[in-house]
């Protein structure tokens, strides 16, 4: 493995949603005031993706991603140097990502591309161009689009598709179990716990938190209205549940198991003695380093990686097993997510614009150029059909393992199922728990409380 100098990913908002990826308060519904004062109002006619964008017209691309500005700004200059009549303003976030976005909109300002969450689309469907039927997104993994369509119409296309769970460092993971680390051998929590312990005899922390909102509040907490609850039916009937207030998150095994699966993990933290230090390349660091052999985060931290991993080192993900019933097979698989999207937007942009947009989502999922781009610096699998480009990343590669194995499951299920600002809210009611500010009755009393501020799915 080549050492390989990368851009420093997003302090997530998966995101990452993200990250992934995220936002950090819950995006209002489209504005109608907004776009009645539009050249392009929600009543414009059609435009399809055959249309000629007029010469010289000037787009903007907003993204949630930060720390990918020089890749985006290399993929533009290449659209242009194809696109001779189309201008593209790059807009790049920073920590308040979902409030700048809906401050260009309170501007008259919205982006004619955005890269968002699912649920930002999902919540602002209004303001977006549909994309059902466009020959471009017949280059999409059917797979991957689910997140994408709402009422059977599709919104937005994806970027890439994330796998989360713990990253581990094979070299050390090897000196604990004194030969070739088998990552198919965690089969279950105290599986997880065994590996831990040897870890710790060889002198070495055994894994790592980064205490941050994004990572907990979205990442972990939201494993726990995943897969397995049940299919996506019994997820949203679940979540009704406690919206409604039949269901305590404390009664539940799942919430439970995941947590078990926490306070067990939280034991052996790298970063026990400050929890909430929350600093995704201090924690890269030590992990590429080896003073801790496993971390809790996504395929998209090869982003912090590889730019400090030597030759011959190896890394890849492990599941978080939330039970220890070995025959589970979610407890050996990764959650998956498309936790961002393409969408163009036709409340605020003229149609040469909306077309021009469209030009840029069909070359940004589908030029060799872009594909190759995105493979180096996100480091993860891309959900494009044509797609031919090497995984450099070896997190990518094993969430690429995953999804051809059959062990991976979608982390939501729907765009609307956990809402936008969970991680922003839950997630700072996980640090306290982390830091052993609270306990699990009052974690789950709260999240309770969150749910019950919500609209039924």
């Amino acid at each position: 493995m080549k050492k390989k100098l990368l851009s420093t990913i997003l302090a997530v908002a998966m995101t990452m949603t993200a990250l992934v990826g995220c936002g950090e308060t819950k995006a209002p519904a489209a504005s109608n005031d907004s776009a009645e004062s539009t050249e392009a109002s929600s009543e414009a006619a059609e435009v399809t993706e055959t249309a000629e964008p007029v010469e010289d017209v000037e787009i903007s691309f907003y993204t949630t991603e930060t720390g990918k500005d020089q890749m985006f700004q290399d993929i533009i200059a290449d659209f242009e140097s194809k696109n001779p009549g189309i201008h593209v303003e790059y807009i790049a976030a920073g920590d308040d990502q979902l409030q700048q976005w809906m401050a260009l909109y309170s501007s008259n300002e919205g982006p004619t591309v955005s890269l968002m969450d699912p649920i930002n689309i999902w919540e602002n469907q209004e303001r977006m161009l549909e994309y059902t039927g466009m020959s471009f997104v017949d280059n999409i993994e059917p797979s991957a689009l689910s997140t994408m369509t709402f009422d059977g119409k599709v919104y937005a296309v994806p970027q890439t598709a994330a796998g989360v769970g713990l990253l581990y460092n094979k070299a050390v993971c090897d000196a604990a179990v004194g030969g070739d680390f088998d990552p198919s051998s965690i089969k279950t929590r105290s599986d997880l716990e065994d590996l831990f312990k040897k870890i710790e005899a060889t002198g070495v922390d055994a894994t790592c938190f980064t205490g941050v909102n994004w990572s907990l509040g979205s990442h972990y907490l939201c494993q726990a209205y995943g897969a397995a609850i049940g299919t996506t039916e019994e997820r949203v009937a679940y979540v009704n549940s406690i919206i409604a207030g039949e269901t305590k998150e404390i009664d539940n095994d799942v919430f439970n198991g995941y947590m078990d699966t926490f306070d067990m993990m939280a034991k052996y933290n790298h970063n026990a003695a400050d929890p909430l230090v929350g600093d995704v390349n201090i924690d890269a660091a030590a992990l590429a380093a080896g003073e801790c052999g496993t971390w809790f985060m996504g395929d998209w931290a090869w982003t912090f990686l590889g730019p400090i991993v030597t030759e011959g080192q190896e890394f890849g993900l492990l599941p978080i097993p939330h039970s220890d019933d070995a025959n589970d097979p979610l407890n050996q698989s990764i959650a998956t997510s498309f936790a961002k999207g393409y969408c163009v937007d036709k409340s605020q942009n003229t149609e040469a614009q909306q077309a021009a947009g469209l030009k840029f989502v069909e070359y940004i999922t589908s030029d060799s150029y872009a594909e190759e781009q995105m493979a180096k610096v996100c480091g993860q699998a891309l959900p494009y059909k044509n797609a031919t480009v090497e995984i450099e990343s070896p997190l990518g590669l094993s969430t690429a393992n995953y999804i051809a194995n059959g062990k991976t499951y979608d982390f939501y299920g729907t765009p609307n199922l956990c809402p936008s600002d969970i991680w922003y809210e839950c997630g700072a009611y996980m640090c306290e728990y982390l830091a052993g500010q609270t306990d699990r009755a009052e974690l789950a009393a709260k999240i309770d409380e969150y749910w019950s501020h919500q609209e039924a799915r």
